[in-house]
């Protein structure tokens, strides 16, 4: 941690941007675009940074690379470290203070304003990370009656949260972008329809309730072995060697079989050596 913290604060003024312009895809385009009317609305947003902390959108800092997501090379347990280091890196984010970035909590964050309406909506291993951080929150009746959690449906622990409403992927064909970001989005439609109720579960679920005649469920698709992902690509390839791995992939699910693309990818170079 000491390393991390001195090479952010020795990072030159001119290297900084503002934290909402540092992320890119999902719903970051939407929220730049919108920040100020969101606010003329009475919505304020906080990011949750696994390199720097609680933020505000206008919080200067520098580029980096650092996140909760398990698999990727720069996750802060990463490939496959428990959980708990995730919760133990949010913790020592939140005892640092960083200049013009305050607060550092999401705890500090929802005592400082109790009057207002507070929605948590996280990716999982984001939500894993803060748990100790909302424990006081949602320990505290006042506080957890105005502090909505929305959480995925797999999520274990999310069905151990008090006021936790469960939002299905389905819905991000109502809300709009990919099931990546229904979280986010389902977050922003609640506090935009229902403001200071927003932290209500049962108004909550009741304003959501009509988004569900819109929602279509994701096609069941059957997971194949690579030997079968193969003699698919092979026989395709014989008839048109041109063809690439993105475009087999879209004809291979609308078979309707499932197969993650950087592993279709990596088996469509080994069938194209092989054909």
């Amino acid at each position: 941690m000491a390393k991390w913290k001195k090479a952010v604060e020795n990072a030159k003024e001119v290297e900084k941007v503002q934290a909402i312009n540092l992320y890119g895809g999902g719903i970051w385009g939407f929220l730049r675009k919108n920040l100020r009317l969101l606010r003329d609305r009475g919505i304020e947003i906080r990011i949750v940074s696994a390199g720097m902390g609680l933020l505000a959108p206008e919080d200067k800092v520098p580029g980096y690379d650092a996140t909760f997501a398990l698999g990727s090379m720069n996750s802060i347990r990463g490939k496959r470290g428990p959980a708990r280091l995730n919760q133990k890196w949010w913790n020592l984010l939140g005892k640092w203070t960083p200049t013009g970035c305050s607060p550092r909590t999401l705890n500090a964050s929802i005592r400082r304003n109790p009057n207002a309406a507070h929605i948590i909506a996280l990716p999982l291993d984001y939500f894993h990370a803060v748990l100790d951080d909302l424990a006081p929150t949602l320990s505290d009746d006042r506080q957890k009656n105005r502090t909505l959690v929305l959480v995925a449906p797999y999520s274990t622990v999310g069905k151990k949260i008090p006021n936790a409403v469960e939002i299905p992927g389905d819905l991000s064909n109502a809300l709009g972008g990919t099931r990546g970001t229904v979280l986010a989005r389902a977050g922003l439609y609640l506090a935009r329809r229902l403001g200071a109720k927003a932290g209500n579960q049962s108004a909550a679920i009741s304003a959501l309730k009509p988004l569900f005649s819109n929602a279509k469920p994701l096609p069941v698709r059957l997971r194949q072995c690579d030997a079968r992902v193969l003699c698919f690509l092979r026989d395709e390839l014989r008839r048109d060697p041109h063809l690439g791995h993105s475009v087999l992939l879209k004809r291979f699910r609308g078979a309707g079989y499932a197969c993650e693309q950087r592993r279709f990818k990596k088996l469509h170079k080994k069938a194209k050596t092989t054909i």
